[in-house]
């Protein structure tokens, strides 16, 4: 199995945990040779900086512009789709035209993987140490070795959803490597499995940690029960298990109030915002310039501001009352490519804007699609989740006409669209789940493009690196 340098050392290796403030993050390593030589377990405060720098990697700076933490996994799913859009040649344009996909040697195939993977495998390494520790009570390893469990199902389920096809598209196609002891003690790598194989991992892992994991936390970084309920929500809904989604859904989202239109309206950049279940803080000396995540969407902040709303996109937002559509903005009337930007992500003047990880509003929606699944001849329920957070930026919105199931989901879809762009990367996600082909075309598209459901090209490559290394696949397990 590879081995994940820089990742590795941050995540599992730390100095200065017995005087670190864990509202930070923190990236200093001091090599050591094995878990058990880690002094790292030998106090709480170890532990907690072992935690803290576990989820510093999420947004880690890795090999370009364009690979920089989760942020940059969401955005180029964003950039896959329709509605964001690169027109030109810069960052995220090989994410645009799917360039990215096909090759095994490309920077983005092999930063997720080993992004994710080497979070997963600290997960694994941190509960391997926090089991042996004489520093902590049961009971407190309990609630950290659930949140590791969380935290890691959340880094599978984004590999599979990349490295695999669709568990719509079938669940018997391959999966990817999932491992239960650290990659120190499996040197010879694991099997791809199923699809099936690994979806059965995550919701394991999940429904193993929930009853454990601490309802709350002192950093909203972290996960509490909250996040992992949403996250297995996302999982079932993924999944095409209707009455789960709905059900994990419902829990997440309970004390997470929707914001009101002027908060909605106010930058998409404040971690404290109560709506927000879980983000990534970030201070001025941490923010990574060009790279960081507002340097392409905010058009208004120091950076690349190379991204835009499609016109057939920007067409959507039709109310005038809507908050949303007050942040789909003209830009230049003349350049179809570029008519539309949107200010509503807009960072702090010292570059300090906090990442969205996970809000409510997308549990209302999981429930809206949900129910509408469980019981197609009963919308009721289905129709009042999708108008709860619509009322929230539309005081004008009314309830859902749609007389049938599908016509319900496709305009729940379309909600979903409208309410996370730039979060969740559902321009691509959103058609990969729902076993749909992308149609992208029209004048007012600069790359325009067309992927059956189906097609290979719905997951990406194995790093080659990976197929070299890992003594439990080959090339025929490629993609």
């Amino acid at each position: 199995m590879k081995n994940f340098n820089k990742y590795i050392l941050i995540l599992v290796l730390l100095v200065g945990f017995a005087s670190c403030d864990t509202e930070e993050f923190l990236s200093e390593p001091t090599p050591t040779d094995s878990v058990s030589d880690a002094a790292v377990f030998t106090s709480k405060s170890g532990i907690e900086a072992a935690m803290t720098g576990t989820y510093s990697v999420l947004r880690d700076y890795f090999a370009s512009h364009d690979t920089q933490g989760e942020k940059s996994y969401y955005l180029g799913g964003d950039v896959m789709g329709t509605d964001v859009t690169c027109p030109d040649f810069n960052w995220y344009i090989f994410e645009t035209r799917w360039d990215v996909v096909d090759n095994a040697n490309g920077r983005r195939v092999n930063w997720a993987w080993e992004m994710f993977y080497s979070i997963a495998n600290a997960c694994r390494t941190n509960i391997v140490g926090i089991t042996g520790s004489d520093a902590i009570t049961e009971a407190e390893k309990t609630k950290y070795i659930a949140e590791l469990q969380a935290l890691e199902a959340h880094c599978y389920f984004n590999l599979v959803r990349y490295y695999s096809h669709s568990y719509a598209a079938g669940t018997s196609k391959p999966g990817i490597p999932v491992y239960t002891e650290p990659l120190s003690l499996a040197p010879e790598g694991a099997p791809r499995g199923t699809i099936a194989d690994t979806y059965a991992h995550i919701t394991n892992l999940l429904e193993t940690a929930i009853p454990n994991i601490p309802t709350t936390q002192n950093f909203k970084f972290r996960f509490n029960k909250s996040v992992a309920e949403g996250v297995l929500a996302r999982v079932y809904l993924e999944m095409g298990e209707w009455a789960k989604a709905a059900s994990y859904a419902s829990k997440a989202k309970a004390g997470y109030p929707l914001m009101n239109a002027a908060a909605y309206q106010g930058g998409f950049n404040d971690l404290s915002n109560p709506e927000w279940m879980w983000g990534q803080p970030v201070n001025a000396e941490q923010q990574y310039g060009y790279a960081r995540f507002y340097s392409f969407i905010d058009h208004s902040s120091a950076g690349y501001n190379d991204l835009y709303l499609s016109v057939d996109f920007a067409n959507l937002f039709t109310s005038a009352t809507d908050a949303r559509k007050s942040l789909v903005v003209v830009n230049d009337p003349t350049d179809p490519y570029k008519n539309f930007i949107t200010t509503k992500f807009k960072d702090l003047a010292d570059q300090s804007g906090d990442l969205i990880g996970m809000r409510s509003s997308e549990m209302w929606m999981i429930e809206a699609e949900a129910l509408a699944e469980a019981n197609p001849t009963d919308l009721t329920a289905a129709k009042q989740a999708l108008l709860t957070v619509l009322k929230a930026r539309d005081p004008n919105a009314t309830t859902s006409t749609a007389t049938n199931k599908d016509a319900f989901i496709t305009e729940v879809l379309i909600e979903r669209r409208k309410e996370f762009y730039g979060e969740l990367g559902l321009g691509y996600f959103d058609l990969k789940r729902r076993n749909k082909g992308l149609e992208r075309g029209g004048p007012n598209q600069r790359w325009p493009l067309t992927v059956p459901a189906g097609d290979r090209r719905w997951a990406f490559l194995l790093p080659q690196a990976e197929i070299d290394k890992n003594l439990q696949i080959s090339e025929s397990d490629q993609n």
